[in-house]
């Protein structure tokens, strides 16, 4: 019996399953908590236990969501030892791919930088 050790237990399928898992409940908690991932230093201060970037209160929520950022860095740093950087990014790839029609408005709204009004 061969038994697969590390991040190779799973297949290609199976992590685009858990990322794309995972990343629905990152983007659940950061609507929650109101934070806008993708604004320039955002994930870095969530990374840093700063709230400040949270638009509403919700400390479990951010604290979840923390959580889930360290989870989803080190998953693609196994997924990129376990099948190396070229494979990992294509499945990183499909997997934000699916998300963008079932995130909608949410992922339009959360992830895109804000625009000076004007």
């Amino acid at each position: 019996m061969s038994e697969r050790l590390g991040a190779e237990r799973h297949t290609p399928t199976e992590w685009s399953q858990d990322l794309e898992d995972l990343d629905m409940e990152i983007v659940r908690q950061a609507v929650i908590c109101q934070v806008r991932l993708f604004d320039p230093g955002v994930i870095g201060h969530v990374l840093n236990n700063n709230t400040l970037v949270c638009g509403d209160h919700h400390p479990t929520a951010f604290e979840t969501l923390r959580g889930l950022l360290y989870l989803h860095f080190e998953m693609q740093k196994e997924l990129t030892a376990a099948y190396g950087i070229s494979s990992a990014e294509q499945i990183i790839h499909r997997v934000r791919e699916h998300l963008l029609p079932r995130i909608g408005e949410q992922m339009d709204t959360l992830f895109q930088p804000l625009r000076p009004a004007g």
